[in-house]
C-alpha cells in the first residue's frame, strides 16, 4: 500500500508543471483578459545559461511554487536574445524574472534563487499584489 502512495504522489509530481506561454503578446493579452499579473521567465537557450537550466530543473519544479504560479500568474518563457517582448524588458543578467501588473513592473528578481529564498519572494509579491 505504502508504495502505491507513494507512486501516486511521484506521478502527480511528475505531471505538476507551469503553463507557460512562449509569446510575451499572447500571455500579456491573456494576463488583460483574465486581470492576473504576468510572470516572465527570460533565460539565454544559446549558449546554454547553467543557472538558467538549475532555476528550471529544481525551484520552477517545486510543487508548492508551481501551483502558486499557477494560481496568480499567467506565466511566460522567453529568450533573452530571439524572444520579442518589450526592449525595456531587455535584462542584463539572466535569468531574470519580471512581475508585470498591467503595464508596471511590480517585481524584478536576477539570478537564480532557491526554493527556500524564491518563496519567500513569492509571498512577498503576494502581499505587494494583495494590498
Amino acid at each position: 500500500m505504502r508504495k502505491i502512495l507513494i507512486l501516486i504522489l511521484a506521478s502527480l509530481t511528475l505531471f505538476a508543471s507551469i503553463n507557460w506561454y512562449t509569446d510575451f503578446n499572447k500571455a500579456y493579452q491573456e494576463s488583460l483578459a483574465t486581470n492576473k499579473p504576468l510572470f516572465v521567465f527570460i533565460e539565454r537557450l544559446n549558449p546554454p545559461c547553467q543557472w538558467c537550466h538549475k532555476m528550471k530543473t529544481t525551484t520552477l519544479k517545486d510543487p508548492k511554487i508551481i501551483d502558486f504560479i499557477k494560481k496568480y500568474f499567467i506565466a511566460v518563457k522567453l529568450d533573452r536574445d530571439t524572444s520579442d517582448y518589450p526592449d525595456e524588458l531587455y535584462p542584463r543578467y539572466v535569468p531574470t524574472i519580471y512581475v508585470i501588473q498591467k503595464e508596471k513592473v511590480i517585481k524584478r528578481i536576477i539570478g537564480y534563487w532557491s526554493k527556500e529564498d524564491f518563496w519567500s519572494d513569492l509571498k512577498d509579491i503576494e502581499r505587494t499584489l494583495h494590498k
